[in-house]
């Protein structure tokens, strides 16, 4: 379908949606008010975390591969399956990521002659399988959550790569303390109820993150009595190597939502314990909203005392609920 005036908030590769031109795509999808635009490569906002790029793609035709008048010698090559393009040209001088910002994220629009502009998903460089004069970027999202470029929240909303990282993160902590052990908890854990500072975040994949703390989440298991916050009724297993119930550590306010805040999220208060069914259903559960109301009322007194002041309505938005 063309789509040249109305606000896209959420897009999908199976959506079908069509632009003619690229001021189409910046204005329709990511909130500007572009005349005219022929960037084919350029930083969505201020933030510089992620960009947009827009290749002219290069069609087989009997058999061969025709590149474009207007690619400038470019040569853009979609797979058949669609998660990997393939950019080269001769006489390419770039070398190491292709924009000098560590490979981030690109919301991906390619241009087809007979369609236009079609959003191919969101594709990050693969550098172990790109050298100077050919580059391979593999989709890592098939879909984008684009609300957050429409003012839709009281605060930005990461997209679908840095959520996906931030949750292998979290599944990195849980499994440093399954195979661990919980050595070093305090047994008579109580909140400090002052803010913390936040610690420095690292780079993954174009992604930033920042750091989980293995004793802070223990602590904040321990202060539970390794039972099930969402209900203490609920029955576990015994760790391996620990007489303590098995429960699982979850940041209350992920923290792929760091920088929203001036204190760390990374602090007991924030952290609660669940047991394997309620930490899935939090995740994936389709009455989630329910459980999360119910730790945040919990919680949210503890949270203020750490500088974490937020709404409910937020925290249910980070969840992907909109109230």
């Amino acid at each position: 379908m063309d789509n040249t005036t109305t606000s896209i908030k959420h897009i999908s590769v199976n959506d079908g949606y069509k632009f003619r031109r690229i001021a189409d795509v910046m204005n329709c999808c990511f909130g500007k008010h572009y005349k005219g635009c022929q960037k084919s490569f350029m930083y969505v906002d201020e933030s510089q975390k992620y960009t947009v790029w827009f290749p002219k793609m290069t069609i087989k035709k009997n058999g061969v591969y025709k590149v474009p008048a207007n690619a400038k010698g470019w040569r853009n090559v979609l797979s058949d399956d669609g998660g990997i393009i393939i950019e080269e040209k001769e006489n390419d001088s770039r070398s190491g990521t292709a924009d000098g910002k560590g490979g981030l994220p690109r919301y991906t629009f390619g241009y087809f002659p007979k369609e236009g502009y079609v959003f191919l998903g969101i594709f990050q460089v693969d550098r172990d399988r790109t050298r100077k004069g050919h580059w391979e970027f593999r989709r890592v999202a098939a879909e984008a959550d684009l609300c957050r470029y429409h003012g839709e929240h009281g605060f930005d909303m990461p997209d679908a790569v840095s959520l996906k990282i931030n949750e292998q993160a979290d599944s990195d902590l849980i499994t440093e303390l399954r195979n661990g052990g919980l050595d070093g908890f305090a047994e008579d854990f109580a909140y400090s109820g002052k803010p913390r500072k936040v610690r420095a975040f690292t780079m993954r994949d174009g992604v930033k993150i920042y750091p989980r703390d293995r004793q802070a989440a223990a602590n904040a298991l321990a202060k539970a009595h390794f039972l099930c916050e969402a209900d203490k009724d609920h029955l576990s297993f015994i760790r391996k190597n620990s007489d303590k119930p098995y429960t699982e550590p979850h940041h209350l306010i992920p923290l792929a939502f760091q920088d929203r805040f001036e204190v760390s999220l990374d602090v007991e208060e924030n952290i609660v314990s669940l047991c394997s069914n309620c930490h899935n259903e939090i995740h994936y559960g389709a009455d989630a909203d329910k459980l999360i109301e119910k730790l945040f009322a919990e919680r949210c007194s503890d949270l203020k005392r750490a500088g974490i002041d937020i709404f409910l309505q937020d925290v249910l938005a980070m969840y992907g609920y909109d109230r």
